[in-house]
């Protein structure tokens, strides 16, 4: 299925310009009031403190959204462990995780992988984009337009995880921003959290990931990991940086796709997510004071 939707997205790129969604309004959402300032994860952050459009506030200390934790240090760990993390929702595939496993202390919490075996389809479409920017950009932004039905049966997990009560959660992948990006945007916009606000959360992982550790060599990195990472990094400057951006554009993307495809949230978290009415309501009781 990933090969499906990337190579349709290569075909549409060079058949004609894709057009790109109007990016929101500029929003003020401070790196300060969200991460937690974790060496090892710098965009490990409360996706807690946002209002919604009804007048509530999502409850902090709840949701942490985060890149990869392989790299935490002994200080970091002792603040994760005051967090109360019970449930993990770790997207990254078999082979990322493999490469470069969480290790939780003991107690460790529950743990969600998901099932996908490696981000090869993905990779692949970004080489026959070459270094061309446009061809680039598209494809992720077909690729985020896909994300919401594609991992569907893992969002479905943190969605039912957390109406069910599983909180404090962790939701992660390897940088943070794609996968994990398009499951908070989601949770905030099914919370009632304006769309600029949804956005500007995406798009605070641009400017907390510059001093990660995942630069190599001075190149930005690499949002996935395990041997795609490597892959990667050996390819043109312009792709790596468009793949690394967090480009609203890409979040409005898949944002716009949800509508278009499902009418709403709620129809959404109904026919892909499969929650009842019931499990919506008490995901928003529980996440929203």
């Amino acid at each position: 299925m990933i090969r499906s939707i990337i190579v349709g997205a290569l075909l549409a790129a060079a058949a004609s310009p894709v057009a790109v969604p109007a990016r929101a309004p500029a929003h003020a959402v401070r790196a300060e009031d969200h991460a937690l300032g974790l060496a090892g994860a710098p965009n490990f952050r409360d996706l807690g403190g946002y209002r919604t459009a009804s007048g509530g506030m999502v409850k902090r200390g709840i949701v942490f959204r985060s890149s990869k934790l392989a790299a935490l240090t002994p200080v970091d760990w002792a603040r994760v462990g005051t967090l109360g993390v019970g449930h993990v929702y770790d997207l990254r595939t078999v082979e990322e995780r493999a490469a470069e496993p969480d290790n939780w202390p003991a107690p460790a919490p529950v743990a969600y992988g998901s099932p996908k075996p490696d981000m090869g389809d993905t990779i692949v479409a970004m080489k026959r984009a070459g270094g061309d920017p446009a061809k680039v950009r598209a494809v992720i932004r077909h690729f985020y337009a896909g994300m919401p039905t594609l991992y569907a049966p893992e969002y479905s997990a943190f969605f039912h995880g957390l109406a069910d009560g599983d909180q404090p959660v962790v939701v992660h992948c390897t940088a943070g921003k794609d996968r994990t990006g398009v499951a908070s945007a989601l949770l905030l916009t099914a919370l009632g959290v304006p769309r600029a606000t949804v956005v500007a959360d995406y798009h605070l992982t641009e400017r907390l990931l510059p001093q990660a550790p995942m630069q190599t060599s001075g190149k930005p990195g690499a949002p996935v990991g395990g041997k795609s990472a490597a892959t990667l990094l050996a390819m043109p400057a312009a792709t790596q940086k468009a793949m690394w951006a967090a480009d609203p554009a890409y979040i409005e993307a898949a944002l716009d796709a949800v509508t278009q495809r499902y009418g709403s949230i709620d129809r959404y978290m109904r026919k892909a997510l499969g929650l009842s009415d019931a499990e919506i309501a008490r995901l928003r009781r529980r996440l929203v004071d």
